[in-house]
């Protein structure tokens, strides 16, 4: 036994050195700094190009469903080859779509260039969360996990500025070609991380049904899904319409740029300490309580309008909830899933995540044209509070059984 523990600690000092986080840390940056600037910048292009508002907003659509799709074949594919083949296969798809609209700048190659890149949406971010995963120390996945989430975080923040920066400047092609060039840095500095060997298993489930079959068989799956549904929900509703609402309400003006900005850098500190305090305290003791911590920024968005200092406060509990809640329930789903099932349950959270947010985007818009986006955020946080008495319950009487 000390035997074998010794070569467990001696693989991780071979994967958890300094320069291959390095290396795997820039390629998520540059990843998903193309990634959102693509989402951010095509509907514009879109525009540019002659297509009507509706065209502008399908190819995105287009993007999304496609991933989504694409994961039920491609999620159980990286279990059984490793989440890196695939994902520089991702990565490939991003550096050469701008390459495509450079040669064709027309909307049916824009559109079927946003199918071919939605690859890249559909193997990378699981990929992340596993190969992550199999890279971690152990009993430091939600630390590890934590760090890549704020390169994802950069991402964001540095993709959608820089990429509308250069083309207010220089125009759409002088952004497709520096796209295309660092999507193939990320290509090339994902090459560059040495990842552990992937362990066949004499009964892996050959199919991609079965592979989604046995891993939605573990139990602890699904309140943690459901968790990842909550906040999921509530963080569609802030991306896309906290916004509107903090215009509405606070007719300053100024007030939307700066709690993006507080809910950006709280959301880098909630990466920071969440995932650390859930690999010492456990995940039920960090995740739960950060589902609450968004019920309750939720809920102080409808006073909006009668405390509008509130917008730096919900700003501050936002921020860490959202990202503290979706790396922990990351981190707890990795956890509670068989080592040869991660890729396909990761994708099954990505699905979740993608799947809750066009349904919330529909509640939140229906909501907007009738009882006011205050008491959509009022609901979506009272249910989120009232949601969490059971599902934590749920999660300890299979713990209790298990244990047994």
């Amino acid at each position: 036994m000390q035997i074998r523990n010794d070569s467990l600690q001696q693989e991780d000092q071979f994967y958890s050195t300094p320069l291959n986080w390095v290396f795997f840390f820039g390629s998520v940056f540059f990843f998903v700094a193309n990634l959102f600037a693509s989402i951010s910048i095509f509907p514009g292009y879109s525009l540019a190009i002659g297509a009507s508002p509706f065209f502008a907003g399908l190819q995105n659509t287009a993007f999304g469903v496609a991933a989504v799709l694409l994961r039920f074949f491609l999620g159980p594919l990286m279990d059984k080859k490793g989440p890196r083949p695939l994902m520089l296969v991702g990565t490939f798809a991003f550096a050469t779509t701008p390459l495509l609209l450079l040669v064709s700048p027309s909307y049916e190659m824009l559109i079927s260039a946003r199918i071919y890149q939605s690859v890249g949406l559909a193997v990378y971010l699981p990929g992340v969360s596993t190969l992550a995963a199999d890279m971690a120390p152990e009993g430091k996945i939600g630390t590890y996990l934590g760090a890549s989430r704020i390169f994802i975080n950069l991402g964001l923040l540095a993709g959608p500025s820089g990429a509308l920066l250069i083309i207010d400047h220089y125009g759409y092609s002088s952004w497709f070609i520096l796209s295309a060039l660092t999507s193939s840095l990320s290509m090339a500095f994902l090459t560059a991380v040495k990842v552990p060997a992937v362990k066949t298993r004499a009964d892996q489930v050959i199919t991609s049904v079965g592979q989604f079959t046995k891993a939605l068989a573990e139990k602890q799956v699904y309140p943690v899904m459901a968790g990842i549904a909550l906040y999921s929900f509530t963080y569609s509703g802030v991306v896309s319409f906290a916004a509107v609402h903090i215009e509405t309400s606070v007719p300053a003006g100024t007030e939307a740029a700066y709690f993006f900005v507080i809910l950006g850098i709280a959301g880098i500190i909630g990466c920071l300490g969440a995932g650390a305090l859930s690999d010492h305290f456990g995940r039920k003791n960090i995740a739960w309580p950060a589902l609450i911590t968004i019920g309750i920024g939720a809920v102080a968005f409808y006073f909006l309008p009668f405390v509008p200092a509130l917008v730096i406060i919900c700003g501050i509990i936002l921020g860490l909830g959202i990202q503290g809640s979706s790396l922990v329930f990351a981190a707890w789903l990795i956890d509670v899933s068989k080592p040869e099932l991660r890729a396909t349950t990761m994708s099954l959270q990505e699905n979740t995540i993608d799947i809750v947010f066009a349904l919330s985007a529909l509640f939140f818009g229906a909501a907007a044209q009738g009882p006011g986006l205050g008491s959509a955020f009022l609901i979506s946080g009272v249910i989120t509070i009232l949601a969490v008495l059971p599902l934590s319950s749920r999660t300890a009487n299979i713990i209790s059984r298990q244990d047994q």
